[in-house]
């Protein structure tokens, strides 16, 4: 039998030890169970959080059709799950997930423990941006939770009409009182010559389809949402060919009427604004 050299086998062992392993600080070296998302194909879901949570981070993760959502974290090959860091009032606050594969996707949001916080219906997300298009839309989900507030909506732009002319936007009142929806000419001096298009009660929609109006000079034509005993709460949604104030356009919509939130920043204090859409979250106001 050949026996080895003590000195030869301390020797190997020395080698052994020294030698370097590359592992990342953070995340996989191959892609850990999920869903994994490509850096350079596949389509683009846009998910909207409106949640009262306490000042500190909080750690989010989405997932698609009961599986977590996998990225790439560098150059190198490494692998970590999308997570999502949010805080405090976040309502207007988008997260992208870009290279999802093609397909249809019940879209969920769970914490670090595992808690669920809203689920999706189904919603297809189009295998590419098609980003020549200039009326091209992402796929979005809305996740609520607030106060006595839960739900999601869904937004699938492939079911908007044939009329590029027009947006198709509903209305989603979740404040406990009626609010009121005018279309309006939007001056210097504020909202005149409005049409009523309808009063929204407490958990109910409105949908209305408005037809784009040019605009060549400071007046134009806008969706006037407001709190019907108090036109001071209010949101502005610009019905303008080209987008207007929000500078795109986006043919199917949802606004939801979440009210005023008082917010703090440090030692200041200032208020939310009084409803968020799914295109263009707080794009603009009144």
């Amino acid at each position: 039998m050949t026996r080895l050299h003590p000195l030869l086998l301390l020797t190997l062992l020395a080698v052994a030890a020294c030698q370097t392993q590359r592992k990342p600080l953070t995340g996989y070296d191959t892609p850990p169970p999920g869903i994994l998302l490509s850096d350079t194909t596949g389509g683009t879901l846009v998910i909207w959080p409106i949640f009262d949570l306490p000042p500190k981070q909080q750690i989010f993760q989405p997932r698609l059709n009961g599986q977590d959502a996998v990225i790439v974290t560098s150059d190198e090959g490494f692998y970590d799950y999308f997570t999502m860091d949010l805080g405090g009032w976040t309502g207007g606050w988008d997260q992208w997930l870009h290279g999802v594969p093609g397909g249809t996707y019940v879209v969920e949001l769970v914490d670090d423990t595992g808690q669920s916080w809203g689920q999706s219906a189904p919603l297809p997300v189009p295998p590419s941006d098609n980003l020549t298009d200039p009326s091209f839309q992402y796929p979005a989900v809305i996740f609520a939770h607030f106060g006595d507030q839960a739900g999601s909506w869904t937004i699938d732009p492939s079911m908007q009409d044939s009329d590029p002319t027009t947006d198709e936007i509903t209305v989603t009142n979740l404040i406990q009182e009626d609010v009121a929806v005018q279309r309006c000419l939007m001056t210097a001096a504020g909202p005149t010559s409005c049409t009523s298009l309808g009063t929204v009660s407490p958990g109910a929609d409105l949908l209305t389809v408005e037809t784009l109006a040019p605009s060549s000079s400071a007046d134009y034509q806008a969706l006037f949402v407001q709190l019907a005993s108090d036109a001071s709460q209010s949101y502005e949604r610009d019905l303008v060919q080209g987008g207007g104030t929000f500078g795109t356009s986006c043919q199917i919509e949802r606004i939801l009427v979440h009210g005023t939130h008082l917010l703090q920043a440090g030692v200041t204090t200032y208020a939310s604004e009084f409803a968020m859409s799914s295109c263009y979250g707080y794009g603009s106001g009144p």
